[in-house]
């Protein structure tokens, strides 16, 4: 039996199945959390991130906005799978959480609004 060098005795690795399941259920509460009157909507849900910011903005951003907001997401999930500690897992696990938070506000916000 070898003994683990120094700095792997903190990883720990959180499997992809168990990183997919969390993603899944995170981001599939969130959307249930913004109302079925935004379902038919759903690939619009990135631009409740802006609307936190500005309503405006969200609302009339443009494609730069739109892309932005998704760009968030994507390099989040980038770090968030190939994160390779438990520590990591967990806090880019917490960010998405508190991304989604503010989507979901925002996205209520935008509903309420009209």
């Amino acid at each position: 039996m070898t003994e683990p060098e120094a700095g792997e005795t903190k990883r720990n690795p959180v499997q992809l199945l168990h990183k997919v399941i969390a993603y899944i259920a995170t981001w599939t509460a969130a959307l249930l959390l913004t109302g079925p009157s935004m379902w038919p909507l759903a690939y619009m849900f990135p631009l409740g991130l802006a609307a936190v910011m500005d309503r405006h903005l969200a609302n009339d951003g443009g494609w730069g906005v739109f892309l932005g907001c998704y760009a968030i997401y994507l390099i989040h999930g980038f770090f968030y799978f190939r994160s390779k500690t438990t520590t990591q897992t967990i806090v880019l696990y917490v960010v998405l959480v508190l991304l989604l938070i503010g989507n979901v506000a925002g996205c209520r916000e935008m509903i309420h609004a009209h």
